[in-house]
């Protein structure tokens, strides 16, 4: 794994801590998979800690997080974080997670959170469309290849060796 390239990942995660994307919850188990992969921000072991997840005490936590792996990332771009989400559906395929008939099950889920955002902000939020396009379209045809080409691409959104497929899941399963 690549820390530099893990820290863009979850700085792109923790930065959303005020929009609240991801369930808090799941930060300490976000956490200890970040530590079992050798990212020991303080903020990630302080998570991976918590016994008892306040809701303040998290969300305390994942900002200094964000503030943490954005240092860390230098003059390195930031990650948007639909991208990422996007980019982290496409990795968990890629990983085995998943087919990619339930990718495309998986983006016409995050579509239900994305579907009043403007698609033409970013690369993740169009794929995100196109694989709820993908999951309807499934309904009658077999969309497997264009499905895996979608994939594909949307697997260029995040930084290859950042991410493992146990944090795919956990992210993923935090996003809804």
């Amino acid at each position: 794994m690549a820390r530099l390239d893990t820290a863009r990942v979850v700085q792109s995660l923790a930065s959303s801590w005020a929009d609240e994307l991801l369930d808090n919850d799941s930060w300490p188990e976000i956490a200890r998979i970040l530590l079992a992969l050798g990212c020991d921000w303080p903020a990630a072991t302080e998570l991976a800690a918590m016994p008892v997840t306040s809701e303040t005490a998290v969300l305390d936590a994942v900002k200094r997080l964000a503030e943490q792996t954005g240092r860390e990332m230098g003059g390195l771009p930031a990650l948007y974080f639909w991208d990422t989400v996007c980019g982290l559906v496409a990795r968990a395929w890629r990983f085995g997670v998943f087919d990619e008939i339930d990718a495309v099950y998986r983006m016409n889920s995050l579509w239900w959170q994305i579907r009043r955002l403007d698609r033409s902000h970013s690369q993740g939020l169009q794929l995100i469309w196109q694989g709820m396009g993908l999951k309807e379209m499934h309904d009658h045809l077999d969309v497997t290849d264009e499905a895996a080409a979608l994939l594909i691409e949307a697997d260029r959104l995040v930084p290859a060796d950042s991410v493992n497929g146990p944090l795919c899941e956990t992210v993923l399963h935090a996003v809804g």
